[in-house]
């Protein structure tokens, strides 16, 4: 059976284990504009965070930024092994605040949509009087649920007949040739799905992901976009005709946003594209949250070496804060951007990331692998989130008791 591409976790409040006990008055500390009391957990982080990293690591079991880990880190109780390759990671990295975009018209929808018949219609009022109607006769409990989202309330829509394109929120795209799209839709359904991700050798060399990828940049470039970071390609190929399947986010300067959240929370904000590619041009395109001007860059200090991060890791594991499986391993690590919505300015905070992507995950626990099962049954942190300066822990995923 062939799996979502885009699995995804929904859950409440993560409920976290944290172990007290009497301790001595502790210092006051200031986040925000607003002092409290200081754990010692956050004063073990900050000494490794204050600490002056060893750059010498030849010839030790030390991890660094630009080689491979393969280690439990924590205990055999409470631990998580991490086999990853770690990318080489700069000095520093600036924190970006984005706003909404304030150059999009109908002129520049209309360049994005690329008609070749020029019969084109603005439909805005029409889609929005039929979703009125559409929803006017749901019961309420069959209503969408209305997420955050990041822009204002802004739509327009035009169609050719062919194609069509809109922009929404300003920061919204979605783009669709029916005719491109017929047919992807028809290999979709019989051809079995090939990940490329990792394994870029394994897509025919007539049609590599590159070009994919290349044919995908050019229609972005439109919107001033010069740069992606892909989180997952699949290729599909029936009777001689292909297409890619990319999964995507925006980047900066090399470092894109992440793209693996597992569980959402109402009120987060997850910049995502997709992307359906044949060779003669791009069937559908949609990106979510995706589009925004920068209007704040701020550097807030270095970012943490791969063997701080596994010394705050192992502090957090000593201190129950999450839960790991010593044979549950966590294959990827690397330093994104980690998305905040903030009122109508997205933050993006340069975070080290390290997980195992869900789809692996599901596919080892369905393939018998106990490791994972007991891993998922017992709320072991699989998808952790760690600021890259400050080493404060900003995310873990581990509950898996719903899905969709």
């Amino acid at each position: 059976m062939k799996k979502k591409f885009l699995s995804v976790l929904i859950a409440g409040a993560l409920g976290i284990c944290v172990l007290t006990g009497c301790q001595k008055a502790p210092e006051a500390s200031a986040d925000s504009d607003v002092y409290h009391a200081k754990s010692s957990l956050e004063g073990e982080v900050g000494n490794i965070v204050a600490k002056e990293p060893d750059t010498n690591t030849a010839g030790t079991d030390k991890p660094k930024s630009g080689g491979s880990y393969d280690a439990l880190v924590g205990t055999e109780e409470n631990g998580i092994w991490i086999c990853a390759e770690v990318p080489a990671a700069p000095q520093t990295a600036r924190t970006l605040t984005l706003q909404k975009r304030d150059d999009w018209d109908t002129e520049k929808l209309k360049e994005l949509l690329d008609s070749e018949n020029g019969n084109i219609q603005d439909i805005t009022a029409e889609y929005l009087a039929q979703r009125e109607k559409e929803l006017s006769e749901m019961n309420e409990e069959d209503k969408p649920v209305e997420w955050m989202n990041f822009g204002d309330d802004s739509l327009m829509i035009l169609s050719d007949g062919q194609k069509e394109v809109s922009f929404a929120r300003n920061t919204s795209v979605s783009y669709v040739d029916e005719i491109f799209k017929k047919n992807c839709d028809a290999i979709y359904k019989k051809a079995p799905e090939i990940d490329v991700t990792r394994d870029s050798e394994t897509a025919p060399a007539q049609f590599p992901v590159s070009h994919a990828k290349d044919i995908l940049l050019e229609k972005l470039a439109v919107l001033d976009i010069t740069e992606i970071h892909i989180s997952r390609a699949l290729y599909y190929e029936l009777d001689g005709t292909a297409f890619y399947e990319l999964a995507f986010t925006p980047s900066y300067e090399t470092i894109g946003v992440a793209s693996e959240f597992g569980q959402i929370v109402l009120g987060e904000v997850q910049p995502r594209g997709t992307a359906w590619i044949t060779e003669d041009g791009i069937a559908t395109m949609r990106l979510e949250n995706y589009c925004g001007k920068i209007t704040e860059q701020s550097e807030n200090g270095k970012i943490l070496t791969f063997s701080q991060v596994t010394d705050i890791l192992g502090k957090y594991l000593e201190n129950n804060t999450f839960c790991g499986n010593a044979k549950a391993k966590l294959t990827q690590a690397e330093l994104v951007y980690y998305p905040t919505l903030r009122e109508k300015e997205l933050m993006l905070t340069p975070a080290w990331h390290i997980y195992i992507p869900l789809h692996e995950m599901m596919d080892a626990m369905e393939s018998g692998d106990n490791a994972w099962q007991q891993a998922v049954e017992n709320g072991t942190a699989w998808n952790i989130y760690l600021d890259a300066v400050t080493g404060e822990l900003i995310k873990h995923s581990g509950d898996m008791s719903r899905t969709f």
